[in-house]
This record gives C-alpha cells, sequence and structure tokens, in this order.
C-alpha cells in the first residue's frame, strides 16, 4: 500500500548514488570532533608495543552523520576512518611557517649583523633585488 500522496508511479527523480571521495573518512571531515589526544596516544601506544591496558580505538563525535541518501543528519560517534555521506574535506589552508630563525652574517670572516630572519638591514637582501 503507498504512502498519502503518492499515486503508484514512478519517482519523478531517482535517487543518484552517492559518490563518495576516495579519501573520505572521519579523520578529514570538518564536522568532525577529534577525541581526547591522551586516549588516541595511549590507543596508539597500546597498538604498537602491545603493553599496558587493551584499549578500544577512541572515537570522535559528529552532528552531521548521514548514513543513506535522503536521511536527516544525526549525532553519532564515530571512529577516523568511518565515512557517511555528508563527508565534507577540510578546506585547505596555507601551510603554518614554524618560526623564524636566527641568522648571522659574516663579511671578511667577522660578525657583520645578527639578528631574526626576515629582519635584516636591505643591504644584505640582495636576493630579493634581482626577482
Amino acid at each position: 500500500m503507498a504512502g498519502i500522496g503518492h499515486n503508484g508511479g514512478e519517482p519523478l527523480e531517482p535517487d543518484p548514488a552517492p559518490m563518495l571521495a576516495r579519501d573520505a573518512a572521519c579523520l578529514r571531515c570538518q564536522h568532525w570532533r577529534a577525541p581526547d589526544d591522551r586516549d588516541v596516544s595511549a590507543y596508539d601506544h597500546w597498538r604498537a608495543t602491545g603493553r599496558g591496558q587493551r584499549r578500544k580505538e577512541p572515537a570522535g563525535a559528529c552532528d552531521r552523520v548521514r548514513l543513506s541518501p535522503g536521511s536527516a543528519p544525526a549525532f553519532s560517534a564515530t571512529l577516523r576512518h568511518s565515512r557517511c555521506l555528508n563527508y565534507e574535506p577540510k578546506p585547505v589552508s596555507a601551510p603554518a611557517r614554524s618560526g623564524r630563525g636566527f641568522v648571522t652574517i659574516y663579511e671578511g670572516g667577522r660578525i657583520v649583523w645578527q639578528g631574526t630572519e626576515g629582519t635584516e638591514p636591505a643591504e644584505f637582501r640582495q636576493g630579493e633585488l634581482f626577482q
């Protein structure tokens, strides 16, 4: 028996088979909240060495999990390698600079300038002039 408002015909727009990216995993999804770092490191240590108290893989959380096409998003605890139909990759950001180093400039065997990289005087930045 068909539901209310359904005349028994073919669906107007069939649901296309959802395609997930090859690298789709909760670990790389922007909706996923990772588990506590201590739990992850304890699990990785146990898995690598087999020593200590046996641990299960720690689960993160996601409040937008969709397991079937057309279903409403729901909250669920998920593992880092889990997949769902609501996968959205994390935005790509520029690589973070780890900091600037300390620079010493020598001329004729003696120190001419010392300081932080990027703050050296203009006469010592000849590489920038030729680019």
